[in-house]
């Protein structure tokens, strides 16, 4: 017995540690089993993953070689896998230029493990199989795997996205392009159309004031409302275009909502007597309402909703119906209303009437004038005001158009305007008129010359350059458009100069037809736009406002004299007796820059009542009046230095002003004045 329990005792743990190891042996083949069975799964998603994808993958080892190859891969760049593995990247699809930094790039990596394009995506030219080149965005992320780094690089053809994206540009381009053509030819066929316009309008006007027969006046009445409705055709036209090409622009400026609307009832109350309507204003507490907005655009529309009304009603009323609705805080909507007892619109009338060149189709009213384009425009500017615009109608029943914008209010108040005429005012000034066309120079000439203006006319910018060196003038008109140098830079010369004509008022006269594209031009110096075609009223009240203005800003104070008739201007005791005539002439163009300089400064300085340097100008001028004998002007310019304090500002505005005015006069005179001195010598 004990021998056997001494072999089992002995048998049995060698047993159970045979049985061990077998189990551990065989725990641990399992598990290397179930590794590389995980890794050949791994194996297979991430081929998957590699040949589902639309990018192209390409792996290359730290040598740059490749190592892997998908089938995007091949389809982007034209090779197969079996020819291109165990290559190099850089020889094969890196562009030859591209090829040294791209080298360096793996040789710094190799050497540092630094590595900029990593993380990154970058857009840049590769090489297919055939030596194309196409655009790629390229994305490149580093791993390790049991023989080192490799690197894994998403490659997309973006080619034909980047012509997509070209394409658009060159379209855009393309587009802006023909937009400014656009706009260059509105711009011109605006001057070109107009400018003869504002010749006729500007003849019969001067017709209508001579002595004619009743036969004759009629034929220029019939003529003056031909032209006229002929004028807003084209103006509807070239309305339309700008809009189209996006140049019309909406303003905010404060206006009296009743001085519209009397506008509005001027233009139109002769048209409806001689159709015999009764046109009136009914108006729901406008009268003390100040709001800011565009009153032109506003006109504009309520112009075009009377005009149709006028035009579709017979011997009836047309009102113009302006009401104010307040609104939230400062608001207020307003609301215009033009309502007609004519033949009414059906309702399949009324959903196309503010449609492109649409027109209400009638046998009575066909005949009328038009391009089916007013309503559009009106539609288009309410929408740009942010406002709301319609018609309520019948057939039968008449029609009322209205149009309903929001506005903020403001306490401005807008003086009335004054419409007598300024004959007083503007007779006897001297005028320069810069005009190309000769049959408007003969027109604006005509009506000048009848009001008592001293006109001098040029022909161009150069010309009237010339004309304002050597004369003194109180006032330019000018055109535009003109050859050799147009008005623009006529007056952007005139202002940067130091002449005694540098800050005259200017008015432009344009046919560019629309004021907000016309308010540029007050940029380059201008003080008043009027465009053509004008009337004469028009013309000689805005010379009268800015002739009265420049006045008004000259004398700064009540009391300060401008009479210089009596002064005699002579150089007499100064620097420049008993020079010879060929030292004066080189003396003279340094005098008149000098004088020119210190006037200007002068002229600032006592315009803006600054102390300091008015005492500067004053002083400097004084000397330089007295080296050269002009007495008068060393005198004015010490009493203006001698009142340079706070307690005696009038005297130094005062004498200031004339110390300007007699060097003005000198600057004007300085060819007889140095022609005199060389005589006497």
């Amino acid at each position: 017995m004990n021998s056997v329990l001494t072999i089992i005792a002995s048998v049995v743990p060698a047993f159970f540690v045979g049985y061990g190891l077998r189990r551990f042996t065989l725990k641990w083949e399992n598990r290397a089993t179930f590794a590389k069975e995980e890794a050949k799964l791994q194996a297979e998603q991430l081929e998957a993953t590699v040949s589902a994808s639309l990018d192209g993958i390409i792996i290359i080892d730290a040598n740059g070689t490749i190592v892997e190859f998908s089938e995007s891969a091949e389809r982007v760049f034209g090779y197969k896998k079996v020819d291109i593995l165990g290559k190099k990247m850089a020889d094969l699809i890196v562009p030859e230029r591209y090829r040294d930094a791209h080298n360096n790039g793996m040789q710094r990596m190799r050497e540092t493990g630094n590595a900029n394009i990593l993380g990154q995506r970058i857009e840049i030219e590769a090489l297919r199989a055939n030596g194309e080149e196409f655009m790629s965005e390229l994305a490149i992320s580093r791993s390790r795997s049991s023989s080192g780094d490799i690197f894994i690089a998403y490659i997309r053809d973006i080619s034909e996205a980047k012509a997509a994206e070209q394409a658009l540009r060159d379209a855009k381009d393309a587009a802006e392009l023909a937009n400014r053509a656009k706009t260059q030819f509105i711009s011109a066929m605006s001057h070109e159309i107009r400018t003869p316009f504002n010749a006729v309008l500007g003849i019969l006007d001067i017709l209508g004031d001579t002595k004619l027969s009743g036969d004759q006046k009629q034929l220029i009445q019939t003529a003056e409302k031909t032209s006229q409705s002929l004028l807003r055709i084209i103006n509807d036209v070239l309305d339309y275009a700008r809009i189209s090409s996006g140049s019309v622009k909406i303003i905010n400026e404060p206006f009296h909502a009743p001085s519209v609307f009397d506008d509005v009832y001027r233009l139109f109350a002769m048209q409806a007597k001689d159709r015999n309507i009764v046109l009136k204003i009914v108006g729901e507490g406008a009268d003390n309402v100040h709001l800011s907005g565009d009153p032109g655009r506003i006109r504009q529309i309520l112009m075009n909703f009377v005009s149709n009304a006028i035009k579709y009603t017979r011997d009836d009323t047309v009102e113009l119906i302006i009401e104010t609705q307040k609104g939230e805080d400062s608001t207020h909507n307003l609301v215009c209303k033009v309502k007609d007892n004519g033949r009414g619109i059906s309702e399949e009338e009324q959903s196309h009437l503010f449609d492109e060149f649409y027109m209400v189709e009638d046998v009575d009213t066909r005949a009328t004038e038009g391009a089916g384009l007013g309503l559009t425009i009106c539609k288009i500017l309410t929408k740009m005001m942010g406002g709301t615009i319609g018609v309520d109608s019948e057939l039968g029943d008449g029609a009322t158009f209205w149009v309903n914008i929001p506005l903020m209010q403001t306490d401005k108040v807008i003086a009335p305007t004054d419409n007598r005429l300024p004959v007083n005012t503007i007779k006897g000034k001297r005028i320069l008129l810069a005009e190309d066309n000769a049959t408007n120079r003969m027109v604006v000439s005509r009506i000048l010359e009848k009001y008592g203006v001293d006109l001098t006319v040029s022909t161009n910018g150069v010309e009237a350059l010339s004309c304002l060196k050597t004369s003194g003038f109180d006032l330019l008109l000018t055109d535009v458009f003109m050859p050799e140098m147009g008005g623009k830079e006529l007056v952007e010369t005139l202002r940067a100069g130091g002449t005694t004509n540098a800050k005259i008022p200017v008015i432009a006269l344009t046919a560019m037809g629309d004021i907000h594209e016309a308010d540029e031009l007050k940029a380059y110096g201008v003080d008043r736009v009027i465009l053509k075609p004008f009337n004469s009223k028009d013309l000689i009240r805005a010379i009268g406002d800015e002739c009265t203005s420049y006045e008004e800003g000259l004398k700064y104070q009540d009391n300060v004299e401008f009479d210089l008739e009596p002064l005699e201007m002579k150089m007499s005791g100064g620097l420049i007796d008993g020079l010879d005539a060929d030292d004066l002439v080189e003396i003279r163009a340094q005098f008149e820059i000098d004088l020119s300089e210190v006037t200007l400064a002068l002229r600032d300085a006592v315009s803006s009542q600054d102390i300091e340097l008015t005492q500067r100008a004053s002083h400097t001028l004084k000397g330089l009046a007295g080296l050269y004998g002009l007495n008068a002007l060393s005198e004015a310019a010490a009493l203006t230095n001698s009142h340079c304090s706070d307690d005696t500002i009038a005297e130094m505005v005062k004498h200031g002003t004339r110390a300007i005015k007699i060097a003005d006069v000198a600057l004007l005179k300085l060819d007889d004045l140095f022609k005199s001195n060389g005589e006497a010598a």
